[in-house]
């Protein structure tokens, strides 16, 4: 699809972008108006689209742009419908549940014989799990809706393929859809040929141009000339359109449609690609092939896929010989069976290969149509009058002239395909290859070397029950390096919220801009929020880019994120000899260099990598003058080390002048209207990075240490995982989770677990969001001064990550805990008991004379050395030896004198008063320091996180573990049920703060997790004492029938079952399956912000059951659970109504059946109802007041008592921040945005 510069009068215009915004790049040009609503992948191109038509720019067809934005993808489709009607040329946008969720409205569409295009980042179907990523589900789910289908490989054949399809829509007069792999083409930036507008306007013209009617059915309706977009809805030619037909009409009206319109698009898209190719020199057909001319072995397949089997096809050719080539399937529908038979004749193989998977359906989409087609061909050689019954197919006459076909599943939700896996497909098919007719790429059902002891076995269990399992799997034998020569490949470690995707575009659009190469660049986007680590690729060559994956073989990686060594091998596929640069805040090369483990190290010495650090934090501090964009300039200096350190400026002949000339302008493009201020920063950063860039040049290393990762042994559990009970359930059973699946994650080799029944059903135990550890993304943490502390509570409250905990103890829990301690760890305490009792009225006396701000560890050592003093003379050697024991012991764990807890209570009755402590969970603490800002007392501080730093939390963490709940004595609520007291301090519970265990993926300082946290907190205080109660009342009733059943004759066979019913509903209460007894709630989550951070496997924060549906149906999920849930509810209250009617003899099974039988939720005494866990239904805006408002109201309206919680975003946050209905009247958005046409 090359063409010569200067045969073509339109050969484009050179640039770099990515798939969404080479569509609006096209779509802003030729389409009048657009109806989109946010969703991921395809958001970009909603977004560009209301940007677009905010700045008033006018197409050509002289029109400012329209858009609408409604409440969902359902009314997006109609809203696109209703301005196609009117004679707009109009498109849409959307993805994965969107497309299903507009299903309906496609089919109306194309009866009305509307000519809007649909614009499709494709992606994976929701199914057992949500994922937001590439997959052909949504492309297929519609494929029946009448519909013409195309999908373009990358951003060229995208853009191209859009103007293409406009002119295939207005002349068939069907509606087309356009698809781009989701993310893989969506956000990936490329080199292209950006179509012009002079193109765009003499290729499609005006949707009010009169043109030659195209077909002769089309001039039965309009004669020979008619509106290029006809106008179904007018007020000057009143029609009635979307009829209803009865049996008379309406099989009439389905069947007219396949010989006057549908059988014309094959040809109309010939022409329309033939005329666009006379413009441009780029040719498309319904089906491209990539040499296929003698080729004996074929790749079939749509989209990304594409370029990287054109390479493999390239390599396998020159270092094999094979003779292999590579069918893209342009488009689907109508099926192009009679290119495709033609072109699959006489082949030995065919890999068919497909980004879904329909489990029950006789064969995948492509392969089924395949088969149909070459089934036609037969047809075709068994004609015995001559009269070919499919004359535009193949005859296949002979049994060789039938491909053998192999069908391939691949890349569903952007698991990465590297050249490694279409080798495999290819050895597949060859002689002596394992000739399987159905397999996947790029997993493993039984891996051929477990990682782990438990995983070998685990396996073994497998293979018994499924010995063919494994063969589902095909590998290739090799994986080789498939870049263009000279190319620069690059790879980053950050974090996200961090600059590494700005630094990542603007790296990659100074390459493109400065030596003119070829480039691709992509983030690896997963679910994880601010705060979590993340990867972006980049390549740049002077020869086109085939390959499309992630890059395994890499030049260089730049790693702004300083702990990517605890949780990545960010070493992995870096070449001999290749460059990594780190940020580091150490002072010299030699502490860098002692930082890195020594596995790492080794590695660094045998490939003989440069290694370069830079303390890119610190020049941000210095530069930024917004204290806000600290993070994100962090990793904009790398762009200015990335220079420094590799050969670029060398291989390309480049100036420091010119170089940063070069980058002056992407920071100008990229930040410019921002003001002057902010490109002179990020200037200044960049020009640091170049020249504060630091090698580490002596490289020694020490005897070789054994690490975790070169042993077959699953790592030591977390420590808070040790605390869970074991389920007896496998499939909530968080230690068979951590065995399986938990332990691959935190090695950093998440894409290493086996495809087994767990991972297919889609759950995850409660609480595995403390298996990991946060310790990593932070570089800072809180400290508290217990001096100054007031005991307000502002900070414990506000903490989103349930780390930082209060508690209030009585002195002699203190003390009686660290005497447990050291009897626990084997020491012999003699004194201690009797010491204590000694030293705590010492210790509130002293406290009592200290005056204001008292330092509680500089009395009790006061204490402790007068209480040694006044032992007795044969106890002052064991006493000072076991007080010694005891402050070591201690530690540094500090406890505060406050009013409330100790002052107040103290003065009511003496020795009474409680101490305040303040810990941080390490494990769960992110650093956002939200309680450090809430603090008005300077009772909070930030501090620098060192090794010792850590080892101090840690050890302070286990003691507060050890540590007894707050008695409720210090819980200073009267009433909670009423919401009387000071009700912050039902936090000070270590189970009510601890509703939310965290360990998740929300950002730093999200405000959303604290409402919802707070919120679990209260339902546990609620719970707590009415559960308390019922297992009191469970215990008494159960003894007292069983002595009732003992003495009564005939009780027995009355209520024996009643009896059982109770000791099980007990049980459940007290451990139940999984040993944390009975949940005190449920959640219902929307799909959103919440339902990520939530759910991203395999971490999640709850301890109660917690399921995602859909975006919009949280409220509608949450009705069907309640039933469910209230009708086993109603079973265990039926048992205790019994249990109480026989105990005070008025049990009569007959009188009572009809009552206990519809007995349900409706009947419950306010008592019972209190103790039914609450179901509770969240979402944000746009899931609650925008798409889901009719669920919501639909739940008001029943008069089910659901808790529904909406959290407050005031827009679309996860996809970005789009507008939605409840948001401010002119507020500014990202598809609302402020411009010339529009003002928010």
């Amino acid at each position: 699809m090359s063409n010569s510069e200067g045969k073509f009068k339109y050969p484009g215009v050179r640039s770099a972008l990515d798939g969404n915004t080479a569509v609006i790049m096209c779509e802003r040009e030729s389409t009048d108006a657009a109806g989109a609503y946010p969703i991921t992948p395809s958001t970009q191109m909603g977004e560009y689209w209301a940007e677009e038509t905010a700045k008033g720019h006018v197409n050509i067809s002289n029109r400012p742009l329209i858009f609408v934005e409604p409440e969902g993808e359902h009314a997006a489709a109609a809203v696109t419908a209703g301005m196609s009607m009117t004679g707009l040329r109009a498109s849409n946008f959307s993805s994965g549940q969107g497309i299903a969720y507009m299903h309906e409205s496609l089919y109306a569409a194309v009866g009305k014989r509307l000519t809007y295009i649909l614009n499709v980042g494709a992606r994976a179907m929701t199914k057992a799990t949500l994922n937001v990523h590439a997959g052909h589900d949504d492309y297929h789910c519609v494929d029946d809706t009448g519909f013409f289908q195309v999908f373009g490989k990358n951003a060229q054949q995208v853009a191209d393929l859009n103007i293409i399809s406009h002119k295939i829509a207005e002349l068939a007069l069907t509606p087309g859809i356009v698809a781009q792999d989701g993310f893989l083409t969506t956000h990936l930036i490329e080199s292209m040929l950006v179509p012009e507008r002079g193109l765009i306007e003499e290729y499609l013209g005006k949707p009010e141009d009169i043109i030659d009617t195209p077909t002769a059915a089309q001039k039965l309706l309009y004669g020979d000339k008619r509106r290029r977009i006809p106008e179904m809805w007018t007020v000057d030619n009143p029609m009635m359109v979307g009829l209803v037909q009865n049996q008379d009409s309406y099989m009439q009206s389905v069947a007219a449609q396949r010989p006057f319109f549908f059988d014309h698009i094959p040809a109309l898209t010939d022409q329309c690609m033939r005329e666009f190719a006379e413009l441009t020199g780029r040719r498309y057909e319904r089906v491209l092939t990539y040499r296929c001319e003698d080729a004996e072995y074929l790749i079939l397949g749509q989209g990304s896929v594409i370029s990287n089997a054109e390479a493999v096809a390239d390599y396998l050719r020159e270092t094999r010989g094979l003779k292999i080539g590579v069918v893209n399937l342009i488009m689907f529908r109508p099926f192009p069976g009679d290119m495709l038979t033609k072109i699959l004749k006489g082949r030995k193989g065919v890999a068919v290969l497909e980004r879904l998977d329909q489990p029950l359906a006789v064969d995948l989409p492509l392969m089924r149509e395949i088969r149909a087609a070459i089934s036609k061909s037969h047809e075709n050689a068994l004609a015995s009058n001559g009269v070919l019954p499919y004359p535009d197919h193949a005859v296949y006459s002979v049994p060789g002239d039938a491909p053998l076909l192999y069908s391939g599943s691949f890349g569903m939700g952007s698991r990465d395909l590297q050249p490694e896996g279409l080798i495999g497909a290819v050895e597949n098919m060859l002689p002596g290859g394992k000739q399987k007719k159905l397999f996947y790429l790029a997993i493993d059902f039984i891996r051929e070397k477990p990682y782990s002891t438990a995983q070998d076995e685990y396996q073994k269990k497998i293979v018994e029950a499924y010995p063919n399992v494994k063969d589902l799997a095909v590998h290739g034998s090799e994986n080789p390096n498939l870049m263009p020569k000279g190319c620069i490949t690059v790879r980053f470690h950050s974090v996200g919220g961090w600059g590494a995707i700005t630094t990542g575009k603007n790296l990659a659009m100074t390459l493109f801009d400065l030596l003119g190469y070829h480039i691709k660049a992509n983030p690896k986007y997963g679910s994880e929020k601010k705060g979590q680590p993340t990867t972006y690729y980049l390549a740049a060559s002077p020869e086109p880019i085939k390959v499309n994956c992630e890059f395994f073989y890499v030049d260089v990686v730049l790693s702004p994120d300083p702990n990517v060594f605890r949780h990545t091998n960010a070493l992995a596929g870096l070449k001999d000899g290749g460059t990594f640069i780190i940020q580091s805040d150490l002072g010299s090369a030699a502490e860098v260099w002692a930082s890195i483990p020594d596995h790492f190290r080794r590695i660094i010495v045998e490939k003989n990598i440069r290694i370069f650090f830079i303390d890119a934090f610190k020049i941000a501090r210095e530069e930024a003058s917004d204290p806000e964009l600290q993070y994100r300039m962090q990793g904009i200096a790398f762009q200015g080390s990335f220079f420094a350190a590799s050969r670029v400026m060398q291989a390309a002949n480049l100036s420091e002048e010119s170089l940063f000339k070069a980058i002056e302008h992407q920071l100008q493009h990229k930040f410019g209207g921002k003001g002057a201020r902010v490109v002179e920063d990020n200037l200044r950063v960049v020009r640091r990075g170049y020249t504060e860039l630091h090698e580490i040049v002596e490289k020694p290393l020490g005897p070789e240490v054994q690490t975790q990762a070169a042993s077959l042994d699953t790592p030591a559990k977390p420590a808070m995982l040790t605390l869970l009970p074991k389920s007896e359930d496998p499939k909530s059973d968080i230690h068979r989770f951590w065995e399986q699946t938990g332990n691959f994650y935190l090695r950093g080799m998440g894409s290493d677990t086996i495809t087994d029944p767990f991972v297919g059903t889609g759950i995850m135990p409660v609480l595995t969001g403390l298996m990991r550890d946060m310790t990593g993304i932070r570089f800072e943490h809180p400290a508290w001064i217990a001096e100054n502390c007031t005991a307000c509570g502002n900070c414990y409250s506000v903490c989103p990550d349930t780390a930082l905990p209060a508690l209030v103890n009585d002195i002699s829990e203190i003390f009686d805990t660290v005497i447990r301690r050291l009897e626990e760890s084997g020491q012999k305490i003699n004194y201690l008991h009797k010491g204590v009792r000694t030293l705590e009225p010492r210790l509130r006396e002293l406290i009592a004379q200290a005056g204001a701000k008292p330092k509680v560890r500089e009395l009790l050592s006061q204490a402790i050395a007068q209480t040694v003093a006044d032992a007795a003379p044969d106890e002052t050697e064991v006493a000072s030896a076991e007080f010694k024991l005891f402050e070591e012991e201690l530690g540094d764990f500090q406890f505060a004198v406050t009013r409330p807890y100790y002052t107040v209570p103290e003065k009511r009755n003496k020795n009474s008063g409680g101490l305040l402590s303040i810990n941080v969970n390490p494990y769960t603490c992110k650093g956002c320091m939200e309680c450090v800002q809430v603090c008005n007392d300077d009772a909070l501080k930030v501090v620098t996180q060192t090794p010792e730093t850590i080892s101090d939390l840690r050890r302070n963490w286990d003691f507060w573990l050890n540590l007894p709940t707050t008695p409720r004595k210090f819980v200073r609520v009267s009433n909670l049920e009423e919401g009387i007291g000071a009700l912050e301090t039902i936090l000070l519970d270590k189970d009510c703060y601890t509703a939310v265990a965290s360990g998740d993926g929300a950002c730093l300082g999200c405000s959303e997790k604290t409402v919802i946290r707070l919120f679990c907190a209260t339902v546990e205080a609620l719970m707590q004492p009415r559960v308390a109660k019922q297992v009191e009342r469970l215990t008494t009733l159960i003894e007292k029938l069983e002595g009732h059943i003992a003495s009564n004759s005939g009780a027995a066979e009355r209520v024996g079952g009643v009896l059982e019913k109770l000791k099980d509903l007990k049980w459940k209460y007290v451990d139940g399956v999984t040993g944390y007894g009975r949940s005190k709630m449920g959640l219902v989550n929307s799909t959103g912000c919440t339902s990520v951070w939530a759910s991203t496997y395999p971490f999640n924060p709850y301890p109660f059951p917690w399921t995602n549906h859909l975006f919009q149906d949280s409220s509608s999920v949450a009705m069907g659970i309640f039933e469910g849930h209230m009708a086993k509810m109603a079973d265990g209250f039926r048992a205790i109504r019994i249990a109480e009617l026989e105990l005070e003899g008025k049990y009569d099974p007959d009188k009572h059946s009809e009552f206990f039988t519809y007995f349900n939720w409706r009947q419950f005494s306010d008592e019972e109802f209190l103790l039914c866990p609450p179901v509770v239904a969240v979402g944000g805006d746009g899931s609650m007041y925008d798409i889901g408002f009719q669920n919501v109201s639909r739940v008001l309206a029943s008069g089910k008592p659901i808790k529904i919680m909406v959290v407050d975003t005031q827009v679309y946050s996860n996809t970005g921040g789009q507008a939605c209905t409840s948001g401010f009247p002119g507020q500014i958005s990202d598809m609302a945005q402020y411009g010339k046409a529009i003002q928010g």
